[in-house]
């Protein structure tokens, strides 16, 4: 059985993290799929039963004849894995009927200007998957252990734009957030995601600048696919036609930022934006990669499922 090989989108929420996924998963080998949560939720519930099925030496079934939790960790991976594509084969009959898994289906002519498909031939392997939940930011290393093929893109955008942003969520159905409380969720994201870029290298991780999803979208879109060892799609570019979760804030950007000079909050997101952008991923980093497993491991402290 080959190993999953999910996408992780990390980073700040309202940095394009949705039209990440809708735009990657046009292409044949990838699923979209909603933000999920219960994927990281699980991580979290199987390093703790691992630690449950470890506790008692030899008198726990686990520590017994000492069962590692990486391998644990990764079977997990791949029950998860496969409840994924239980989902999408649900989500596919719903979305087009039984029809759609017959090799020779295809999407249908009413359909083809809505850019955003979860499959548009029965041919597509849609192999694998893109989630884009910003929660799992901050459990990077459980969900490395999970899936020890995983690839991450770390969206990245300015932190006023985000929290401007934040400030209007009300506007897309979710919970408004004050301009001070959304540069400090700009920061924790976005530190938990550089550390993921250090802690994976370039092989692993690929820094998406925000910007060039409206500048460049065809040559970004490119590099992404390389990245991921995936063909370019032309049907990639399909969803950015439309603005996505939009909090139509585009007038309030400039005033928020000359309002924000003054504001300590804003100068140390400032200051991290800074250093992240000149200090790209290369080389996996050993301390970076620690840097998640003991911020995991505190939250995980004391904690029990049962």
């Amino acid at each position: 059985m080959s190993s999953p090989r999910p996408i992780f989108i990390i980073g700040a929420p309202r940095s394009g993290t949705s039209i990440t996924t809708w735009a990657l998963g046009q292409h044949p080998n990838i699923q979209p799929m909603p933000e999920t949560a219960w994927i990281a939720s699980l991580g979290i519930g199987a390093f703790l039963s691992h630690g449950k099925g470890s506790e008692r030496g030899h008198l726990s079934h686990l520590s017994n004849v000492g069962f590692p939790l990486e391998p644990f960790m990764a079977r997990i991976g791949v029950a998860v894995d496969a409840i994924v594509h239980d989902v999408f084969a649900e989500r596919r009959q719903r979305f087009y009927g039984t029809e759609a898994c017959a090799p020779e289906w295809k999407l249908p002519e009413k359909l083809a200007d809505t850019p955003m498909q979860i499959q548009r031939s029965g041919s597509d392997p849609k192999g694998r998957w893109i989630d884009g939940t910003p929660l799992n930011t901050f459990y990077l290393w459980a969900l490395s252990e999970m899936f020890p093929d995983a690839c991450f893109i770390h969206n990245l955008r300015r932190p006023d734009e985000v929290a401007t942003s934040l400030e209007a969520f009300d506007r897309v159905g979710a919970e408004p957030q004050a301009l001070d409380e959304g540069l400090g969720t700009w920061i924790s994201h976005t530190e938990n995601a550089w550390y993921g870029e250090r802690a994976f290298g370039r092989e692993r991780a690929f820094r998406l600048d925000f910007r060039r999803i409206g500048e460049e979208p065809e040559a970004l879109f490119r590099e992404v696919c390389a990245f991921l060892g995936e063909d370019y799609c032309p049907d990639c570019l399909a969803p950015l036609r439309k603005k996505l979760n939009s909090s139509e804030v585009d007038g309030q950007r400039e005033r928020n930022l000359r309002q924000l000079q003054d504001n300590p909050t804003f100068q140390r997101a400032q200051a991290l934006y800074d250093i992240v952008v000149a200090q790209p991923a290369t080389e996996p980093e050993p301390f970076a990669l620690e840097v998640l497993r003991q911020r995991f491991l505190d939250y995980c402290r004391n904690r029990s499922l049962v």
